[in-house]
C-alpha cells in the first residue's frame, strides 16, 4: 500500500470534489496525508487523512476586495504565489521525514505541488476541479483574459520568487515552463463531454467527473410539504456578498407556483433579507445534492461544484456569473444548451424568474441535460479516479 499526499488549499470548490476519492482510497489500504487550512481540516480527516496544516492567507481575505483592487491583478497574483509558499514551506516541514510515494496536488497550489515532487524526487499528478489545462487550452489563461489582469510572469516580484524557489528545490524547469507545466497524470472532476477544447486532451487526462461522499457537516435539508416544484439558488462561497440579489430573488418568487431554497454562504446573514415568503427558506448552507435530488431548475453563479451537482441530477440551469473565475463554465453552459445565461450585475428577480420559468418549460433543453447526464454518472467518480491512482503509482514504480 502507498503513501499518497493530496497538496490543497482552503476552499470548498476545491475540496469538496476531493473528499470522496480520499474515502475510496483509504477504504482500500492506502495511507493519505492531506494539506489544507482552517475549517477544512475536520472534513479532510473524517475522510480518512491526515491532515497537515498550514497558514493561509486566502481563507479570511475579502475575495471581492482582493479582486476589485485597481492594480491589473497585481494584489491577487502575489497572494496567490503566497499561498503556495505557505503550503510548500508546511508540507516539506511536516512530511521531509515520511516522504509520499505519490504527490496530487490540485490547480491552485499546483507551483507547490511541482516543487514538492522536485524535492523529494516523487511522481506528481494534478487535480483539475474546474477545467483542465494542456497545450491547447489553458483554464488560467482563459480567466486572466476574462478578468483582464496582467499576466503574472509579467511582474517582477512574482517572476523573480518563483524563479529562486525552483532553483532553491533543484528544479530545472525555466519559470515559463513551470507555469505552462502539464503533468502526466491528471484527475479532472468534470466529464470530458462538458470539458472545453475536451478533443484535444489526451490520455495523460482522466475525465472521472464529480465524486460525490457523505457531506454531513454541510447540514441536513428537510424538503417542503407540499408538491410546489423546487428551485435551487446559490452564489456559491467566493463571490456571494450579495443580499441584494437575494431579496430581490424573494420578492419575485413571493406567491408564484415555486418553492425556493436559497444557500447564502457565510457573509450574507439570513437576518439581512428580512422576512422572506413562505415559499422560499434561505440558509447559510445545506447540502446541494440533497436539494438538487428534488429540485427542478438549479441558479448557480456557474460554480463548477454547483453545476456537476445539477448536471448529475439532469437539472436546467440558470446561470449568473457575477465574476470573472465562473465565466469560462458559464459559457460553457451557453454553448453546450444547457441553460439560460443571465448578466451577472445586471439581473433582477424577474428576469430569474422568467429565466426558471424558460428552461423548466423548454422540451428541448431538458433533452440536452439528459444527455449530459448520462456523461456525468458513466465518467465513473470516486471509484475510477482511485483505480486512475493506483495504475498510475504502479506503473511510476
Amino acid at each position: 500500500m502507498a503513501h499518497l499526499l493530496f497538496v490543497n488549499v482552503a476552499s470548498h470548490g476545491l475540496v469538496l470534489p476531493t473528499l470522496a476519492v480520499v474515502t475510496e482510497l483509504v477504504r482500500r489500504g492506502h495511507r493519505v496525508s492531506y494539506v489544507t487550512a482552517g475549517g477544512f481540516a475536520a472534513p479532510v480527516a473524517a475522510a480518512g487523512a491526515t491532515v497537515v496544516p498550514y497558514a493561509s492567507e486566502i481563507i479570511d481575505a475579502d475575495a471581492a476586495e482582493v479582486f476589485g483592487a485597481d492594480d491589473l491583478g497585481v494584489r491577487p497574483h502575489l497572494m496567490y504565489l503566497r499561498e503556495n509558499v505557505s503550503v510548500l514551506r508546511a508540507t516539506a516541514a511536516a512530511l521531509d521525514d515520511d516522504v509520499p510515494d505519490l504527490i496530487l496536488y490540485d490547480d491552485f497550489p499546483f507551483i507547490a505541488g511541482q516543487l514538492l515532487a522536485a524535492r523529494w524526487d516523487r511522481p506528481a499528478g494534478r487535480l483539475s476541479a474546474a477545467f483542465a489545462s494542456n497545450e491547447h487550452y489553458s483554464f488560467s489563461r482563459d480567466m486572466i483574459e476574462l478578468a483582464g489582469t496582467i499576466d503574472p510572469l509579467d511582474l517582477p516580484a512574482f517572476r523573480d520568487t518563483l524563479a529562486a524557489l525552483l532553483a532553491e528545490h533543484g528544479l530545472t524547469r525555466s519559470v515559463v515552463a513551470c507555469w505552462q507545466h502539464v503533468e502526466q497524470f491528471n484527475l479532472v472532476f468534470v466529464p470530458k463531454a462538458f470539458q472545453i477544447a475536451g478533443e484535444s486532451f489526451d490520455e495523460r487526462f482522466e475525465f472521472v467527473g464529480p465524486c460525490f461522499g457523505q457531506r454531513r457537516f454541510l447540514g441536513r435539508w428537510t424538503p417542503p410539504v407540499g408538491d410546489l416544484p423546487v428551485v435551487l439558488v446559490s452564489l456559491g462561497t467566493t463571490f456571494n456578498d450579495r443580499p441584494e440579489f437575494f431579496r430581490d430573488c424573494a420578492r419575485a418568487f413571493a406567491d408564484q407556483p415555486w418553492h425556493v431554497v436559497m444557500t447564502l454562504g457565510d457573509q450574507v446573514d439570513p437576518a439581512q433579507l428580512g422576512e422572506l415568503p413562505p415559499n422560499v427558506e434561505a440558509h447559510p448552507w445545506v447540502p446541494h445534492v440533497e436539494v438538487l435530488e428534488r429540485a427542478s431548475v438549479c441558479v448557480t453563479h456557474g460554480g463548477m461544484g454547483t453545476l456537476m451537482e445539477a448536471l448529475h441530477w439532469g437539472r436546467p440551469l440558470v446561470v449568473v456569473p457575477h465574476s470573472f473565475d465562473v465565466q469560462p463554465m458559464a459559457r460553457r453552459v451557453d454553448q453546450l444548451g444547457l441553460g439560460v445565461l443571465l448578466p451577472g450585475e445586471k439581473a433582477d428577480g424577474q428576469e430569474l424568474l422568467a429565466a426558471v420559468e424558460r428552461v423548466a418549460g423548454d422540451p428541448a433543453l431538458a433533452q440536452r441535460v439528459a444527455a449530459m447526464r448520462e456523461q456525468v454518472r458513466q465518467a465513473g467518480g470516486a471509484v475510477r479516479a482511485a483505480d486512475a491512482t493506483e495504475a498510475y503509482l504502479s506503473r511510476r514504480r
